[in-house]
């Protein structure tokens, strides 16, 4: 095959895969499309076998950490939790929407820092939408909030995005340091946020609504001494993280000694059966998998040294260097998904030897930057289609034209965060 068939070849492949992704003919999960991808590159020799294996055992602690949470997640639905926290979210807000709305934004952002956009999406989105149903609100503020937050508010933890595990583990950031750099730009991310969204709904939210009616939040928890410990080993759990570099434990051993313990007190009480196991998001991980072998193969065609050449001759730390790689991964994020977009994204900072600011900018981009269109992350997908399976649905344009208002504003805003941050910190 000739240098020129190749590119065309690779492109190709990878194009059409992406579209597969975000469209899923017949429905068919994610997964197939990407492992049919990194099949195709593979049979054609576009990517070998050796630098497929190289390139999934790379990501090795990113997919193990991703399991643990995926368990972690699972085990905490299994106490109540959500449904607790949306009800006492609706009683604290005494009839008020506007209120309610904040409760709602507040939940959203500690639930996908803690757990998870991915938790956001599939846990919280079903019980607010439930929720707002139940006190006759209108449902398109709300699946909108659970889209937003999900990926604004996935900027603070490593765990906070998938996306956040891979640049941790690539780049070697613990936990603590992480975290450090990143609560001033999470505050901003959140802030701005909010206050476009109140904007945007002002009048869809202004109604009251009747909230003597909902059960007592603790009528959601099935069982009261599982629900305790679920939310004590989220707190150890949580501790962990930070505790864990310092002993030598790699942070998704934390997370799956929590979720064995999760795992024994829900048997025990009856609340966890073994075809829990079932439940998980397995599909996830061929999904991914084939979204490495296929980067992989957009790697051998050099477009990441070209990429990273660029990258270099710009100043460290600068803001415009930052600008640059949280707008590059923004826009990329929002053409092709998040995931496939910070894979490259990985891959051209590895190759730039690149600073830690530019670093955490490009993940900026690939965490705020995708709410442009509906297929930007999967977060955002998975929350679309949780609606629409609810009979709930917000038009694409609307989406569209608040995300292109909102999605540059919070970009530049949280990366200029980050870049006064480390300026402080030197």
């Amino acid at each position: 095959m000739t240098d020129t068939a190749r590119i065309v070849v690779t492109l190709v492949i990878f194009a059409t895969m992406l579209v597969l992704v975000i469209v899923r003919p017949r429905r068919w999960s994610e997964a197939w499309w990407t492992m049919l991808g990194a099949a195709a590159m593979l049979a054609l020799g576009l990517v070998s076998p050796r630098e497929a294996i190289d390139s999934t055992l790379a990501g090795k602690n990113a997919l193990l950490f991703l399991l643990s949470l995926l368990a972690l997640s699972l085990l905490v639905g299994k106490s109540g939790f959500f449904d607790w926290a949306a009800i006492r979210c609706a009683r604290i807000a005494r009839g008020n929407a506007r209120s309610l709305y904040r409760n709602a934004f507040v939940l959203g952002a500690i639930v996908t820092a803690i757990l998870s956009l991915d938790t956001t999406a599939v846990m919280l989105t079903p019980v607010m939408l439930a929720l707002v149903k139940r006190l006759k609100l209108p449902a398109a503020p709300y699946i909108v909030l659970c889209a937003l937050v999900a990926n604004v508010g996935s900027l603070l933890l490593p765990i906070s995005n998938l996306t956040n595990i891979l640049f941790a583990d690539a780049f070697h950031l613990t936990f603590a340091a992480f975290a450090a750099r990143m609560i001033a730009p999470q505050l901003v991310a959140l802030v701005i946020t909010y206050a476009l969204l109140r904007r945007h709904f002002r009048r869809e939210i202004s109604n009251c609504f009747d909230g003597e009616s909902l059960p007592e939040p603790d009528g959601m928890v099935p069982n009261r001494i599982y629900f305790l410990v679920c939310v004590t080993v989220l707190g150890v759990v949580l501790i962990g993280y930070f505790v864990a570099p310092f002993v030598g434990i790699e942070p998704y051993v934390v997370a799956f000694a929590g979720s064995g313990v999760l795992a024994i007190a829900g048997a025990a009480t009856g609340r966890v059966r073994i075809r829990a196991v079932g439940e998980l998001s397995w599909g996830v991980f061929p999904f991914v998998v084939g979204l490495f072998v296929a980067v992989q193969g957009l790697e051998n065609l050099g477009i990441i040294g070209l990429s990273s050449g660029w990258l270099a001759h710009m100043r460290p730390g600068s803001p415009e260097k930052l600008l640059a790689a949280a707008g590059a991964t923004a826009l990329a994020s929002n053409i092709m998904n998040n995931l496939p977009a910070a894979l490259i994204a990985r891959s051209v900072l590895l190759a730039a030897h690149a600073d830690t600011g530019t670093v955490l900018a490009a993940l900026i981009g690939a965490d705020v930057g995708p709410i442009i269109t509906p297929f930007g992350s999967l977060a955002t997908m998975l929350v679309i289609a949780l609606a629409r399976r609810e009979g709930q649905e917000v038009r694409t344009g609307r989406f569209v034209i608040l995300g292109l208002l909102a999605a540059p504003v919070i970009t530049v805003a949280t990366t200029l965060a980050l870049t006064l941050s480390l300026a402080l910190a030197r």
